[in-house]
């Protein structure tokens, strides 16, 4: 590396406001949880023997997000034991994160954690001068590898702290993925190696073929939008640019022909596709700017995330009851998008009741997300041992097709997670659905929440908002009222979430427009709109939807869950 240039790791700040950009522009997170709700869980079924206590260890832990996702699948698996934690970060705004979520989320006591605010390196010295003998049944190492000055050595030094069926967990970058190919033609000028290494699975798998060390490969497919990067002078693109060289300032202080040849890589088919618009026409509401609007949406309320805590607090002990005494069970997802719910749903079924087989039948309209579900199950080894018959049809016409049949599947469990805006008879859907329930079985609806900022804002403006895939809008406080005119016995879990939309409110901030387009439907909202209903809709968001909390706006997201008795 060129002396002009400094690691980013250098500056703290820069580093973890770089790193928040690239997890927002790429789909890292969701890829790690695709495997964590996946793959991870036989692989944790497989160590402990046994035992009453299990040690486990996070190398670069972060804030903690992946970590807590890994332990709640280790929870279905290993229900009853406790679990002693050893977290090993070196950033001290990093583990302060982390401790602020460990005291948010319930039900942790099985954990004891203990934090150790050290680099691997550190870790390592502390262990061996210390004389500490403690063997781990579970290590992670997550996107860490580049900031120790050996990577051979350090992997070598954590696997020897793996007691017998221990497993040792290593995400990197692929040598196959543009970064890899960024970095392997320019290796010399990118990479500090006292601070950093362009390191990626091909080396640390070389490095474990010489050392004659078993192990198994997964690939996890993640994208990032960079075109930023190419506008001269975008400040998140400049962040961007850092991040993907590990240069703090790259734009300034790289040498032209270096920062030249940089872009002009990233911009070939070696390291990135531009996306092309789909020619194929779609249900509405699955429009390329809404799809972007949705994820970004999913991605800061973590809307997912909060639906998981019910669902995993809530469930197990419903699948319990409702599979007492069954060789098997039958589940239809209606609305299942790319089966990211389904497939955690589904391994909870697999936990709770492993010798009880189970079908899955998916309702989604949408062709593009059920190949996204397929791709799923295709790299989900539990997945796949579930006979999934796909439905790639609207919840209205898959009833069409069962009335037209003599035989009526029914069901033990059935979703509809968000689904409930696109249909048009409310009472209809939901009475039709619930008749396919067997005795003994559930139906869950998931909602937005009676009071929320949306059930406010749609509820204030349904005849400016309701023009599109949304032609009425219903809260789950609708949903009650239709449940009870069909005199359907349920309980109700309100499911508590915020979403900061402080950026809505700054005049030309792209995101924040983003995020408008797809809360209130429109293609583009401040040209869709007149200003003046665009001035009502934004003080109606701020005063009556949100909260202010330390400087930011937090809208009221909050959801329902329905759990309907058959």
């Amino acid at each position: 590396m060129s002396c002009a240039m400094r690691s980013l790791v250098e500056d703290d700040d820069r580093y973890l406001k770089s790193f928040q950009l690239f997890l927002e522009r790429s789909s890292e997170h969701k890829c790690m949880q695709d495997f964590i709700h996946g793959i991870l869980p036989d692989i944790l079924a497989s160590i402990g023997e046994g035992k009453a206590n299990l040690n486990m260890m996070g190398v670069g832990s972060g804030a903690g997000e992946i970590d807590l996702e890994m332990f709640s699948q280790l929870h279905l698996k290993h229900p009853a034991v406790t679990v002693d934690n050893q977290v090993v970060e070196p950033s001290a705004q990093q583990l302060h994160l982390y401790k602020v979520l460990v005291s948010q989320k319930p039900n942790l006591d099985y954990i004891k954690f203990t934090w150790n605010k050290m680099t691997a390196t550190e870790f390592e010295k502390h262990w061996r001068e210390n004389h500490l003998t403690k063997k781990m049944d579970f290590i992670h190492m997550i996107q860490m590898l580049y900031y120790v000055k050996d990577p051979g050595a350090t992997v070598t030094f954590y696997q020897s702290l793996l007691d017998r069926n221990g497993k040792l967990l290593i995400i990197l970058v692929s040598d196959e993925s543009g970064w890899g190919k960024l970095w392997r033609t320019f290796r010399t000028q990118l990479c500090n190696t006292e601070i950093s290494q362009c390191v990626t699975t091909g080396d640390i798998k070389a490095y474990l073929d010489s050392k004659t060390t078993s192990y198994q490969s997964y690939k996890l497919p993640s994208q990032m939008d960079i075109t930023e990067c190419f506008t001269e002078g975008d400040q998140r693109g400049e962040m961007l640019l850092d991040f993907l060289t590990e240069v703090l300032d790259f734009s300034a202080t790289a040498p032209p022909e270096l920062k030249r040849g940089v872009l002009d890589l990233l911009m070939t088919p070696d390291c990135s596709k531009e996306a092309a618009a789909m020619d194929t026409v779609k249900p509405a509401g699955y429009e390329g700017r809404y799809v972007q609007g949705f994820q970004f949406y999913l991605k800061h309320s973590e809307e997912h995330k909060a639906i998981l805590g019910y669902v995993d607090k809530v469930l197990p002990g419903e699948f319990t009851r409702i599979g007492e005494g069954k060789s098997k069970m039958d589940v239809l997802g209606v609305g299942s998008g790319g089966g990211e719910m389904d497939a955690h749903i589904l391994s909870i079924l697999q936990s709770k009741l492993p010798a009880t087989a189970l079908t899955a039948d998916i309702v989604e309209p949408s062709i593009h997300l059920t190949d996204n579900f397929k791709a799923l199950v295709e790299k989900t080894p539990s997945l796949q041992k579930i006979p999934f018959s796909w439905h790639t049809v609207t919840c209205g016409e898959y009833e069409k097709q069962v009335k037209d049949k003599r035989e009526i599947k029914r069901f033990d469990f059935i979703h509809m997670i968000q689904m409930l805006y696109y249909v048009d008879d409310y009472p209809g859907t939901i009475k039709f659905f619930h008749n396919l329930l067997k005795e003994n079985s559930k139906l869950l609806i998931v909602h937005e929440a009676a009071g929320s900022g949306w059930d406010t804002l749609w509820k204030t403006y349904r005849k400016e908002l309701c023009t599109k895939s949304i032609s009425d809008y219903l809260s789950a406080g609708d949903i009650k009222v239709h449940l009870e005119r069909l005199e359907l016995q349920y309980d109700e879990h309100l499911i508590p979430n915020t979403l900061d939309i402080t950026d809505c409110f700054t005049t030309g901030d792209e995101m924040g427009e983003l995020l408008l387009d797809f809360m209130t439907e429109q293609d583009h909202f401040h040209q869709s709109l007149t200003p003046d209903l665009r001035a009502s809709i934004l003080d109606l968001l701020r005063n009556r939807c949100s909260t202010e909390k330390e400087g930011r706006i937090l809208f009221d997201c909050s959801m329902s869950c329905l759990l309907v008795y058959s």
